[in-house]
């Protein structure tokens, strides 16, 4: 994960990036609420691992949405979505799919969803119970079909290089066991 993109929590934005960054741990107090939109490198095909640690039993609700941009209202929701600066966490939202659990949390928990997600911006919901947990760690492993890009492309300008590596990173997120149109919009249904 590469940045903190918006931070409504009793822990500090500077907290949460040294968690994310560095694997330290961040201690969230118990009955408290928390919400990160963690923002990835580039747009991600991965399957997602979250890891917490509690000294004694609690419980802890995470809801996790995966979303590739923050969207304006849409004109007709789910179909005429509007988009506008895709990196705007102020005026734009969140919609995608989510995971939601509630776990148990007595010494280490692990949760990691069976099918990979597909996402650019995480919007991370946690809710404590009446006990501090440890959240550990977030791990984010990219899966695709291993493509060897044997093309080069460069015209001379500022841009191609860009244009070819994103061009071969869609392609790359797109392909699996079968080839997939563009694995954000399906696994919204």
């Amino acid at each position: 994960m590469s940045q903190i993109q918006a931070v409504k929590s009793c822990v500090s934005t500077a907290q949460w990036e040294a968690c994310l960054s560095t694997r330290q741990h961040v201690t969230l107090p118990g009955n408290t609420a928390h919400r990160i939109d963690v923002l990835a490198d580039c747009h991600s095909t991965a399957f997602t691992k979250w890891t917490f640690r509690s000294s004694k039993p609690t419980n802890v609700r995470l809801k996790v949405t995966y979303s590739e941009a923050y969207e304006l209202e849409p004109r007709r929701y789910p179909w005429l979505r509007t988009k506008d600066n895709r990196l705007d966490s102020i005026n734009g939202r969140i919609v995608g799919p989510c995971d939601e659990v509630v776990l148990r949390v007595d010494g280490e928990c692990t949760y990691e969803p069976f099918w990979f997600r597909t996402f650019r911006i995480l919007r991370i919901d946690i809710a404590c119970g009446p006990n501090d947990v440890d959240f550990v760690s977030l791990q984010a492993t990219q899966t695709n079909y291993p493509m060897n890009v044997k093309a080069t492309w460069n015209d001379g300008d500022a841009y191609s290089g860009r244009i070819m590596d994103i061009s071969v990173r869609t392609m790359r997120n797109c392909m699996f066991d079968a080839y997939s149109d563009c694995p954000f919009y399906e696994q919204l249904s």
